[in-house]
């Protein structure tokens, strides 16, 4: 919500997610310019007079923040750096080439050819014509303003509707038809040259996102201080990071605002306090498990929404990330990995995740019961015996036949004569305790381990 008071100063306070998108757009933006003691911020609110905001300020201030979409700023380093054969081609590209977003360079610098004597001439023009070219990159930009604001109100005061993607009504070829009785002067709406800001508040990423956890102005802008990334179509790894190392300060519930640059609106997620203490127990290890590459040999397909591309990879911190969010078991995915047989270590990183991040006394009771009925039938070299029963356990749990793994539990408690202590468990209630089956199928395996403590007693494998 924003207040005019008097002499030019406004109070805007986060009261949803578009004033509070502002809030920390216009932040970074006196931040960046040195002048955060011109601006008062309160836990509930800032206030600050309207003349901080002036054309030459913003456009210097997101030439900066996207400078790694800015062409003249692209060919300003190539300048900088040997002028060889590829630099040249990169400069002249830059200059001339024919693409919706790069309209200004070929006015600018038409009839301009880079040839390595005409550096200065470059730049200097670059220098002339800086505002004009930040001006119409970022104006124009299909993943810069454009993406989330109409262009045409860029930089200008109040207009007739809402300048922000989703909310803009053209209103003279729509004002009646979105207005109560077909009047337009019944149409509400709430738009200001603040909305400027908002921006600037997303992360950099394709489908860009802002965390509105909007307690306080300093929780707020602390969640939406995002670190360079490399990869910007990785909205999923980027919110699974933020969120993760944000968790010491967001014990709540929490909505996200995304804005794809596919789609002409903005969309909401509600991040569950649950979701974010799992993030939040997810050790390092475990997310450096879930980030590696993972390659499937024997599947094509989609696993909970994620394609497995022609090379058999698949990303599976984005399928954790999602699962996570929606509140999804990991249980089709751990099927997936189970038949592959060579994913243990990844397998145990998800069950964990299953049970919220943090392993259970049930789970350590399971994977112990596993771990000592494969040290009797290796030590007694039944290494085969032990692959059977482990193969019997993985069609009966992915083909969802329960009543035949309680069966199998059964058969190989008395074939070893060991306890299973964890099977009173699932004989009551298979479905809430299926992580851990999950866990003692997968302690069964571990293959080179097997190979090795054979080897080392002389058994046949």
């Amino acid at each position: 919500m924003l207040t005019e008071l008097e002499n030019g100063i406004i109070r805007i306070e986060p009261s949803d997610w578009r004033w509070g998108a502002s809030i920390v757009g216009f932040i970074k933006y006196v931040e960046y310019h040195k002048e955060t003691e011109k601006i008062e911020i309160d836990d509930e609110f800032i206030k600050f007079n309207m003349n901080l905001i002036t054309e030459d300020k913003y456009l210097e201030f997101a030439e900066n923040i996207f400078a790694d979409k800015m062409h003249h700023k692209i060919v300003e380093d190539l300048l900088t750096q040997e002028a060889t054969p590829e630099n040249i081609k990169a400069v002249n590209d830059k200059l001339s080439q024919n693409t919706s977003s790069n309209t200004i360079m070929i006015k600018t610098f038409k009839g301009i050819k880079y040839d390595e004597e005409n550096r200065e001439l470059i730049e200097t023009i670059i220098e002339k014509n800086r505002n004009e070219l930040i001006l119409n990159t970022f104006r124009g930009g299909r993943s810069l303003y454009y993406k989330f604001c109409n262009e045409n109100n860029m930089l200008k005061g109040k207009g007739s509707s809402c300048r922000l993607r989703g909310y803009s009504v053209d209103m003279g070829k729509k004002g009646k038809s979105v207005s109560f009785m077909a009047n337009s002067s019944t149409f509400v709406f709430e738009d200001h040259p603040i909305f400027d800001f908002i921006p600037f508040a997303f992360s950099k990423t394709r489908e860009s996102f802002f965390i509105n956890n909007n307690f306080t102005i300093g929780q707020l802008v602390k969640s939406n201080k995002f670190e360079p990334f490399e990869d910007e179509n990785a909205f999923k790894s980027k919110l699974f990071f933020k969120v993760k190392n944000s968790s010491d300060y967001i014990d709540y519930d929490v909505e996200i605002i995304t804005k794809d640059m596919e789609k002409e609106y903005y969309e909401s997620l509600y991040l569950r306090k649950n979701a974010i203490k799992t993030f939040e127990n997810i050790s390092e290890t475990t997310v450096n498990i879930i980030s590696s590459s993972c390659k499937l040999e024997r599947f094509r397909g989609n696993v909970l929404g994620e394609s497995v591309n022609n090379d058999g990879y698949i990303n599976i911190q984005s399928i954790v990330v999602n699962s996570v969010i929606n509140n999804i078991k990991l249980d089709d995915l751990i099927d997936v990995l189970l038949k592959e047989k060579t994913k243990q270590y990844l397998i145990s990183q998800l069950i964990i995740i299953n049970l919220g991040g943090k392993m259970t006394e049930e789970q350590k009771k399971a994977l112990a019961s596993a771990l000592a009925i494969k040290k009797k039938l290796l030590a007694e070299n039944k290494g085969n015996k032990l692959r059977s029963y482990e193969q019997r356990f993985i069609s009966a749990i992915t083909l969802k036949d329960y009543d035949k793994v309680k069966e199998l539990l059964l058969h190989l408690s008395a074939y070893t004569q060991l306890r299973i202590d964890f099977a009173m468990e699932l004989f009551e209630d298979f479905e809430g305790n299926k992580d851990l089956a999950y866990t003692f199928i997968n302690g069964l395996g571990e293959k080179t381990m097997i190979k090795n403590e054979t080897e080392n007693k002389g058994g046949q494998n």
